[in-house]
């Protein structure tokens, strides 16, 4: 049965955390999902709103009574709202769901947990994410070196899309079915081990929009921890990252996260983590 934790300091197996601005649409469904889904584990479900113009906060107090929101009031990007998630959330694990996902299998969040709770030496994990209709998403990738980006957010990649440049970093020939240490994962569904928060440090808030899932990823490997995709628990998500051009109306912001991206990938941390939020509570 679904054990969702009352407001107290009890500490719930997994926090179920969802950024969301001006998508109310998208967040009924995927809290509907949850009612319906989650099974097998007890969590509590926070909401970080980026601001939202819609109705979406006078939805959620309103029809999700059990939903502990936290207003931003302004859209400061993905990674400030993602660390404002974290610090107040209560679960040994932080389940972290773009709001375009939804919950289909009842026993996917308990086996992320118990996949998690079997590898201790695991930071992050994901789970195998499908569209509608059921078909695989890529969603497992080696960290990008400058090549990948180019052929991933052109039209390069319609070209060459059956060479090794673009195979080696889709993982396409993968059968994508067994537990697998990868380097990283979209963000659009990824469970945090909370307690390794104050040594991994938050999302660096210098990435107001994309990489800050790969970033993330990258610093947790680098301290020696894994990685890990978990096709036996199954999420659906909706909205389509591959392909996503660099070319696009938010060029801008796009370029300036690749290029901080690559900062880290190749200049590495030799002081620490500077400049990455730590946990304030």
């Amino acid at each position: 049965m679904t054990a969702a934790v009352p407001e107290s300091h009890a500490e719930p197996d997994v926090t179920l955390g969802i950024i969301t601005w001006n998508a109310q649409g998208l967040m009924r469904q995927l809290l509907d999902s949850i009612r319906a889904n989650v099974r097998g584990v007890s969590y509590e479900i926070v909401v970080v709103d980026n601001d939202s113009k819609d109705g979406t906060k006078d939805m959620l107090r309103a029809e999700y009574p059990e939903v502990r929101l936290f207003e931003n009031e302004r859209n400061v990007g993905v990674g400030p709202a993602r660390n404002r998630l974290l610090n107040v959330s209560r679960g040994r694990y932080v389940l972290s769901l773009d709001n375009d996902t939804t919950i289909l299998d009842n026993d996917a969040v308990a086996r992320l947990v118990r996949v998690m709770d079997a590898h201790p030496k695991c930071a992050v994990g994901g789970p195998k994410l499908v569209y509608k209709n059921g078909a695989l998403q890529l969603s497992c990738r080696p960290f990008p070196r400058p090549l990948n980006i180019l052929f991933e957010g052109t039209a390069l990649r319609k070209w060459f899309g059956r060479t090794h440049w673009v195979l080696d970093y889709t993982l396409e020939d993968w059968d994508h079915a067994t537990l697998r240490e990868i380097d990283w994962m979209y963000g659009a569904a990824l469970i945090i081990r909370r307690s390794l928060l104050p040594e991994v440090g938050l999302f660096d808030e210098g990435f107001f929009y994309l990489y800050e899932d790969v970033e993330f990823c990258l610093r947790a490997k680098h301290l020696g921890y894994s990685v890990l995709y978990i096709p036996e628990a199954v999420i659906c998500h909706h909205l389509e990252r591959e392909g996503r051009s660099v070319l696009s109306k938010t060029l801008k912001v796009h370029v300036r996260s690749i290029l901080r991206y690559f900062r880290r990938l190749y200049l590495g941390y030799p002081d620490g983590f500077p400049g990455v939020a730590r946990v304030t509570a």
